[in-house]
């Protein structure tokens, strides 16, 4: 039995014209739970809420564009022989690692930057290899308000926006066809983003990875109307008709994908769109003629803006370091106040125990003063007992010689008493001295 095949990870691309919207929508694609690249393209001045894509596909895509003789704001088609060069290979596993360091995890991933649309037979081929299932989400602007947001970026006249605008739509359009896809627009997307996503989600026939009131918080604090700085029509959700007519090449697409937003695709539009793009094929000679000035300005601008750029990286990392080190100071400067705090507390202890300790020296020291007048009063006493002693040592000695002569008189009273004993009167005289004794007692009753 063979064993049951891997499934494979979803992978929403997000396709649309540079300024068209494309980082709101993965912005809020990453909010609702799909897994962002690891290492995010800074934000610019030009996109203060940052751009939700990888800095590392970024520059893969411009030097695979370079490596085939083009750029990111060259409106030509791309160079359909580059895929059968050797460079095509030496991107593609570049490719493939660079998905493999960006996406680490096992969830469904958001992969955008608006390269891509010129570039969708080599993602597409990428992503197959990597077990990826692409799913497209095309985002729209009007082209009006996308080259006034590029010539104000840029200082490109207008009309190379639109252009540019153009070769996006039509290469995002025709790239995906017959794959999983939807539509939406950057007006859709500010004016409800619920329905939007929901339009995206059930489109495409896939479970958001994060419950949508969950999400909601996060999302409604990072879309806002100021993310729109440029306006073709009336308001947001504008009808085409209240839009300023423009040349068929723009206007006709535009209207095509307003309806596939809402109703979604007609066979009868594709048709129309590939006739757009075989005009745009076969202008596209008279058009680099005429275009060739403004392109060599273009270039220089866009070296210049280049250099801007990597100026401002360099200063928004610069900033952020900073900023680390900002808080690093700061939270040293908490914690040394906190340990002043520390120090001042046990100062006040210390200081408090100092005071304890005078009080006990100054009791001592009355103490002392008290000890010192009870010895002197002791002192005293003890020169008039040592007085005492020596006069009883004297009466002592005298006392002591008195009864060496006692002692020595009554040896001589002992000595003659024995010898008085010895004596032969004594014993003549016993008889007698026996009568006188019984004399001398009393009578017995």
């Amino acid at each position: 039995m063979l064993p049951d095949p891997v499934p494979l990870r979803t992978a929403f691309l997000v396709l649309g014209m540079h300024r068209s919207g494309t980082s709101a929508l993965a912005g809020v694609l990453g909010r609702m739970g799909c897994e962002l690249p690891q290492n995010l393209m800074p934000a610019t001045e030009a996109n203060a809420r940052g751009y939700f894509e990888s800095s590392e596909v970024f520059r893969l895509n411009d030097t695979l564009l370079a490596s085939a003789g083009s750029s990111w704001d060259d409106w030509r088609a791309f160079d359909a022989e580059w895929y059968l060069s050797p460079q095509f290979e030496d991107h593609r596993a570049r490719a493939l690692e660079v998905l493999a360091g960006e996406f680490p995890g096992s969830g469904p991933i958001v992969l955008k930057d608006p390269r891509i649309c010129r570039l969708l037979p080599f993602w597409k081929r990428v992503l197959a290899d990597a077990g990826f299932r692409p799913l497209f989400v095309c985002i729209h602007r009007p082209p009006g308000e996308v080259g006034a947001s590029l010539a104000h970026r840029n200082g490109w006249p207008e009309a190379r926006g639109r252009l540019l605008w153009l070769r996006h739509v039509l290469d995002a359009e025709a790239g995906t066809r017959g794959d999983a896809r939807v539509f939406v627009s950057y007006d859709g997307l500010l004016a409800d983003w619920r329905r939007a996503t929901g339009h995206i989600f059930g489109g495409l026939d896939v479970a958001p990875p994060r419950g949508l009131e969950e999400a909601a918080p996060e999302i409604e604090d990072f879309l806002s109307a100021d993310l729109r700085r440029f306006r073709s029509g009336a308001g947001q959700g504008a009808e085409p008709a209240s839009r300023p007519r423009l040349p068929d090449w723009l206007d006709r697409p535009l209207e095509i994908l307003d309806r596939w937003t809402a109703s979604g695709e007609r066979a009868e539009d594709r048709d129309a769109l590939d006739r757009i793009g075989a005009e745009l094929a076969a202008a596209t000679p008279m058009l680099e003629t005429l275009a060739t000035p403004l392109a060599e300005l273009g270039g220089r601008l866009a070296r210049e803006t280049a250099a801007l750029a990597e100026a401002e990286t360099r200063r928004l990392q610069e900033a952020r370091q900073l900023g680390d080190l900002a808080a690093e100071l700061q939270l040293q400067v908490h914690h040394k106040s906190r340990h002043i705090q520390e120090l001042e507390r046990h100062a006040s202890q210390l200081e408090a125990h100092l005071e304890e300790l005078r009080q006990q020296v100054h009791h001592r020291t009355l103490h002392e003063a008290e000890l010192e007048r009870h010895a002197g009063s002791l002192s005293a006493q003890i020169a008039e007992l040592r007085q005492q002693v020596h006069h009883k040592g004297l009466h002592v000695l005298e006392l002591e010689a008195h009864a060496g002569r006692l002692e020595s008189r009554i040896a001589d009273l002992e000595t003659e008493r024995a010898a008085l004993l010895d004596s032969a009167s004594w014993k003549v005289t016993h008889p007698l001295r026996s009568m006188s004794l019984a004399l001398r007692r009393p009578k017995s009753e």
